[in-house]
């Protein structure tokens, strides 16, 4: 299995790829509908898409929060492309995408389950567990400088 890595934004062809991806990983296990949601802040984002031949199978969407800072948003990775370091390739492509554009600083809300997979890559917690979207997570930042 390959990944190819690029970032897009919201007028590329594979944004509804992008959308189905996220529905299918991050909402329907929830019971949740990401239609339902506003979407109008992917407008002003950069995402970053893994793509196995034309199927997109990974995304994460970055959200500018300042002249320094972005926050990842939405990392979701196809069930069948889980456990394959695919997750990693992503953070690291958006990391370097990130200091590539002078933003020095990310932060996060992890799922209480992905954690263990934010340590790995040397994220902090900060602060307390707090619930979104009917679930625990918690802010995570790290500096890449």
């Amino acid at each position: 299995m390959q990944l190819d890595l690029s970032i897009i934004d919201y007028t590329s062809p594979l944004y509804s790829k992008v959308l189905d991806l996220r529905q299918a990983v991050l909402r329907t296990p929830l019971g949740l509908n990401l239609m339902e949601e506003d979407l109008d802040e992917d407008r002003d984002q950069y995402i970053v898409v893994g793509c196995n031949q034309d199927e997109v199978v990974a995304c994460l969407m970055l959200k500018i929060v300042n002249k320094d800072t972005i926050k990842f948003r939405q990392m979701a990775v196809s069930t069948e492309f889980q456990q394959h370091g695919f997750g990693s390739m992503l953070v690291h492509y958006a990391e370097n995408f990130c200091l590539l554009n002078e933003y020095t600083h990310i932060e996060l809300h992890a799922r209480k389950y992905a954690v263990p997979f934010y340590f790995k890559l040397d994220y902090t917690l900060v602060g307390e567990e707090f619930e979104e979207v009917g679930i625990p997570h918690y802010k995570m930042t790290k500096s890449l400088v």
